[in-house]
């Protein structure tokens, strides 16, 4: 069960335009559950790059990986794991966590030479077969690769649609994906990572030492074992002619952009998983009509906002001060304030990841510094200040800064 808290940025000043508000959506677990308290039983399945380029230390720090998530896997637990290259090689098929697993797994993997191209496609396709739908279990998908997607000659592929196309597939069958660039960013393409991510309602991970890889996964996996409620999601029903619900994300436990799906008076958002001991904070961007000629100023209800988490709902309603008073128009919330921060603050470091225009890249780092700045994150506004004079010649950020500025920020909400 969860409680539903809402919480908006600030109150509306009367005038004849509408105005835009934030709302923070705070679901809150009511008590921890006997599921979140032994976890649901998680199935993973694990999709490794064996192409030539993992040869080294990168094959060294995935293999460490597999042997940590294996140690990790409880008796409920199940592992599929795959390799791809210029084919697909199935190592393990669905085997249950313990000792033989373990050693199966440990086998396989040591086993592994690196050889050929990075069959993206491939991997993407395995890891939607290997995890089909059941009841009573939360479905995770782990992809890890450090280099450009191919097709089956070894060439980048031209156009991502497919690829996003799969990974929309895997998060609409409620498979949570994750996304890991391993190595030297520059050999891979953050922003298309982070796109397969969030469209597979997971995180993308960087691991630029590939030693490193074995505790940031150890962190998912402990993660994955707090989740109380697999399938959730939020239903609202506007309460005044021409609310329009138009941007959402996810904020805690980490930053997650969010599709608001619906238009007119009913729309409607799938949530990622919840965590069973601890809150989930939903932002969204509302825009929000004046008020009729006439009608009197003070509290009016905007928004419904039905939560359907299992076989359980919870329904809020978000009630918005309208005032003449600029003063009073201006007195935010400030935890919601912040929050609304830190959202932009994910937004501009998300396009950093993804442009090659230079001059845009000065224009991100700035507005990300004022962002962080005024949402008291100084260290991360003076870093943001230091990259735009340590610029390549091209103008653009070092693919690695990129990427593990990219990685800090969608952390902000935990922090």
């Amino acid at each position: 069960m969860f409680d539903v808290d809402l919480q908006w940025d600030r109150p509306a000043r009367c005038g004849s335009q509408p105005t835009v508000h934030i709302l923070r959506v705070r679901l809150m677990p009511t008590h921890t559950t006997e599921s979140a308290q032994i976890g649901l039983p998680l199935r993973l399945a694990l999709a490794l790059d064996t192409s030539g380029s993992m040869a080294g230390a990168k094959m060294a720090g995935a293999a460490a990986a597999c042997r940590a998530i294996l140690a990790l896997l409880r008796p409920q637990d199940s592992l599929s794991l795959a390799a791809y290259g210029d084919e697909l090689r199935i190592l393990l098929n669905s085997m249950s966590g313990g000792v033989e697993a373990f050693e199966a797994g440990e086998a396989a993997v040591i086993a592994l030479k690196p050889l050929g191209v990075t069959r993206t496609d491939l991997a993407l396709d395995w890891l939607l077969k290997a995890l089909p739908a059941e009841a009573g279990t939360l479905p995770i998908a782990l992809l890890i690769t450090d280099g450009i997607p191919t097709d089956a000659q070894g060439r980048p592929l031209t156009s991502a649609v497919p690829l996003l196309a799969q990974a929309t597939n895997l998060g609409d069958n409620r498979i949570t994906l994750y996304t890991v660039g391993l190595g030297d960013a520059a050999d891979f393409n953050t922003g298309l990572l982070v796109d397969l991510s969030d469209r597979g309602r997971g995180a993308f991970l960087y691991s630029a030492e590939p030693e490193s890889l074995a505790t940031q996964l150890r962190a998912r996996l402990d993660l994955a074992q707090s989740i109380a409620e697999p399938e959730a999601s939020l239903h609202f029903t506007s309460l005044v002619p021409g609310v329009q619900i138009k941007a959402a994300c996810r904020l805690r436990p980490e930053f997650l952009p969010l599709t608001v799906l619906g238009a007119g008076q009913t729309s409607e958002l799938t949530l990622p998983a919840l965590c069973g001991d601890n809150s989930t904070d939903i932002l969204l961007s509302v825009t929000v009509p004046p008020p009729d000629f006439g009608e009197p100023l003070g509290v009016h209800d905007i928004l419904q906002i039905r939560l359907r988490a299992g076989n359980s709902e919870a329904v809020g309603v978000a009630a918005l001060v309208y005032t003449a008073s600029y003063r009073e128009a201006q007195q935010l919330n400030v935890e919601a304030d912040q929050d609304r921060l830190h959202w932009e603050t994910n937004t501009y470091s998300s396009a950093l990841a993804r442009t090659s225009d230079s001059r845009r890249t000065s224009v991100l780092l700035a507005d990300l510094a004022t962002s962080a700045r005024r949402s008291g994150r100084i260290e991360l506004a003076d870093r943001a200040e230091r990259e735009m004079h340590e610029l390549q010649p091209d103008g653009l950020l070092k693919p690695h800064n990129a990427a593990d500025l990219l990685t800090s920020t969608r952390e902000l909400g935990a922090n």
